[in-house]
């Protein structure tokens, strides 16, 4: 069935007595009809939004927004993305970073009240730390918060081979943002924002990076810039002083993996009647990021529905095992296999009991026993 995640979710929002997402999942439902062909349709569910009162023509309308495009390639440097169609994210982040995010998108709403009091208002935020540790998912989140747009620059056209091009689209992107309220992403913000002093970049390079400074400094506070990097000892100096609020996006803390595990898990049907099994994973991924937990956990439920079989705790370790690099030879006996992952497990977290170990790797506690004798013998 077509759009049957947006009906259901509509049904949701309805047995909820949840308007908003009615209105929201409606809007998108209406805007992927007219996509298809299907006016008619698209327009009668328009009008009876607009009748109701809870979508107004302009935010209905204001989808179709043209963004500025590269002149010598004729490409959009930029995708807007409406805050309907934003989906809806638990977001997983350690408690100082939630009360940073809270308070950045509050001083936005109360923007008024603070500039009675002569206080700026915080319109940029800068994101950093390593890759797939939802960088990305909070700048969608902050703007279906404030509910403005995303619009999410496209660096492959953004950034031009012809000499001043790149600082033109990026004059233009601002002053799009400058003239429609929107939250302003720049994804990779370094490729565009390095320090001018490496010597192994050329001077256009410069040109590019004063060129946003001064652009960062003359935007209005109507709508917001987020930068996010995966690389910010390459970011430039006079960058960081440019972003008011600065955010160390990092790998979960074991504590919040124990609850991303949960809601995914949760997410996609698994029973988690074993919490200590919840808590092994969660020392399994340690140093691992988002992302990467969302693909193992996905992957090994997707491969046991797959085999048309129940899925297992085990099929979570083994997809751990599959999915991270590790020097282990699967081609090996069972044996030698199974005593290289006990060290492996072991350099992890060296409390696991021998009954846990056992339970991870499907034997028996005395195996654990006898394979750390050898372990240990091997060693000396």
């Amino acid at each position: 069935m077509r759009f049957y995640t947006e009906v259901l979710k509509i049904i949701e929002g309805g047995l909820r007595k949840d308007t908003k997402k009615v209105s929201d999942y409606a809007t998108l439902l209406a805007k992927k009809l007219q996509e298809e062909g299907e006016i008619k349709k698209a327009e009668r569910i328009e009008k009876l939004l607009l009748k109701t009162g809870y979508v107004k023509e302009d935010i209905i309308t204001s989808a179709s927004t043209q963004v500025p495009f590269d002149n010598e390639t004729k490409l959009e440097i930029a995708t807007i993305v409406m805050p309907y169609q934003i989906e809806e994210k638990v977001l997983f982040y350690s408690p100082s970073v939630r009360k940073q995010i809270d308070e950045f998108i509050a001083s936005y709403k109360e923007s008024d009240r603070l500039a009675s009091y002569g206080l700026d208002i915080p319109s940029t935020l800068l994101l950093y730390g390593p890759p797939g540790c939802g960088k990305t998912e909070l700048a969608s989140f902050v703007a279906k918060e404030l509910g403005i747009p995303i619009v999410i620059a496209r660096l492959d056209t953004l950034i031009s081979s012809y000499l001043g091009s790149t600082s033109k689209n990026i004059r233009m992107l601002f002053e799009y943002a400058a003239k429609n309220p929107c939250v302003l992403f720049l994804d990779e913000f370094d490729a565009i924002a390095k320090l001018r002093d490496d010597k192994n970049e050329q001077g256009e390079l410069k040109r590019v990076v004063n060129s946003l400074l001064q652009n960062i400094d003359f935007i209005n506070d109507k709508s917001i810039i987020i930068g996010a990097t995966n690389h910010e000892g390459l970011l430039d100096k006079a960058i960081w002083r440019r972003f008011s609020t600065r955010l160390h996006i990092n790998y979960p803390t074991n504590d919040i993996r124990t609850e991303l595990i949960t809601q995914i898990l949760s997410d996609i049907g698994y029973n988690t009647y074993r919490k200590n099994f919840i808590d092994v994973l969660a020392s399994l991924f340690d140093k691992l990021s988002i992302a990467d937990i969302e693909q193992i956990l996905k992957r090994s439920v997707r491969g046991a529905i797959l085999e048309n079989r129940e899925v297992g705790f085990l099929d979570f370790i083994e997809g751990y095992f599959n999915y991270v690099g590790t020097d282990i030879d699967f081609n090996g006996d069972a044996d030698t296999v199974r005593r290289e992952k006990l060290k492996f497990l072991l350099n992890i977290d060296p409390t696991f009991s021998h009954r846990m170990l056992g339970e991870i790797l499907n034997c028996h506690h005395n195996t654990i026993r006898s394979d750390l004798k050898k372990i240990q013998m091997e060693m000396n």
